[in-house]
């Protein structure tokens, strides 16, 4: 049982991840909401998901790895966190294009390609060509989801080798290849597609490494903040990640206000919530937030292809103004998702647990 300050920080930080989670949903579900972008800056909360699980992985890996977790113990337990809601995910994209040879033929994809797609998506297999316009078509947000499993390999084989000056070194050689990928793409938002994917690695390193600096050096900067110990900083910060997601500079701008948010804004936010504490009124509140937050994310993108492909199906425009519609499908998503947290995917992660706890203990 943990103490209840290490509690604190994980429902704070899960308030801020369900915020975002939720944000990057509306983001791609503006074509139903207005006629521009809703939070057009909310593909940054990316970054912001890196930052947090550098963070909470350190917290929770780093002395266990120490005291002797293996390799493949830690990728087995990362892998049963992360596939079985990756893994239905995908299975909703699968079965859209399924639907979809049936009612509108003219826009037929082969079975053949429809099954490749399905091997090399359940095989976290990226799809690096110019026929896609995402690198796991199937399920389009889990590009994020690939670049985390990379990094949290990349943690754990060099864990013994990443002192301080390691890191240290790691984030500055990452943010110079990440300023450069700025500046030629114009924007941070890059590592979806067959063309960016190189970018993508850099865009993952910085945050993730960074977050496993920040919470390795907590015992260093919480006394000297702690006046975040009073007040509603917590709620501050998650009104600033919505600040930040809503703001959209043009031209140049836009990848100055880019790098500022990932190297100041979200860590000092991240800081906040590991030190502040939750009110009570909200723990359960944030605690929901964190537990859905992955579900969202990794489920509203087959969702949006199933809902957009149903109404091309029958001759409605899903996008042409339909702000309620769209609010209707979001607050759907997020029921599904709490849905299947409950009913599939925690019972699903529970079993698969005891498996390898039994197969640990006859080995």
């Amino acid at each position: 049982m943990q103490p209840a300050a290490q509690r604190h920080v994980y429902l704070n930080l899960d308030a801020i991840r369900g915020v975002a989670a939720i944000s990057v949903m509306l983001y791609h579900f503006s074509p139903f909401l207005a006629d521009g972008k809703v939070l057009p800056s909310s593909y940054l909360a990316v970054d912001l998901f890196f930052l947090l699980s550098g963070f909470v992985i350190a917290h929770a890996y780093d002395r266990k790895i120490e005291n002797g977790m293996g390799f493949g113990f830690f990728v087995a337990i990362r892998l049963i966190r992360l596939y079985p809601l990756y893994l239905a995910g995908t299975l909703l994209g699968f079965f859209y294009l399924l639907v979809k040879n049936r009612l509108m033929p003219a826009e037929y994809v082969p079975l053949s390609e429809i099954g490749m797609q399905l091997t090399t998506g359940m095989l976290f297999i990226p799809l690096v060509s110019d026929a896609y316009h995402t690198i796991f078509p199937l399920n389009p947000a889990s590009w994020s989801l690939f670049f985390e499993l990379v990094v949290n390999i990349a943690y754990v084989a060099v864990f013994f080798l990443l002192s301080r000056r390691v890191l240290t070194g790691i984030l500055a050689v990452s943010f110079v290849l990440l300023v450069v990928a700025s500046v030629f793409a114009g924007t941070l938002d890059f590592g979806m597609t067959g063309d960016t994917i190189l970018s993508g690695l850099p865009r993952v390193t910085f945050s993730f490494f960074l977050g496993v600096l920040l919470c390795r050096s907590m015992a260093r900067w919480q006394g000297s903040v702690g006046f975040l110990r009073r007040g509603f900083w917590v709620e501050g910060a998650i009104l600033l990640t919505l600040a930040v997601f809503a703001i959209a500079p043009a031209g140049g701008a836009r990848v100055a206000y880019d790098l500022v948010a990932i190297v100041i804004v979200f860590p000092v936010m991240v800081m906040t919530g590991a030190v502040a504490p939750t009110a009570q009124l909200l723990s359960g509140f944030y605690g929901w937030l964190g537990r859905i937050s992955y579900p969202i994310y990794i489920i509203h993108t087959p969702m949006l292809m199933i809902i957009a492909g149903a109404g091309k199906a029958f001759s409605i425009d899903p996008f042409a103004h339909h702000p309620w519609f769209g609010l209707a499908m979001a607050a759907m998503v997020v029921v599904i998702a709490d849905i299947a947290t409950r009913v599939y995917d925690e019972p699903v992660r529970r079993f698969l647990q005891r498996q390898m706890q039994r197969a640990r203990a006859v080995a």
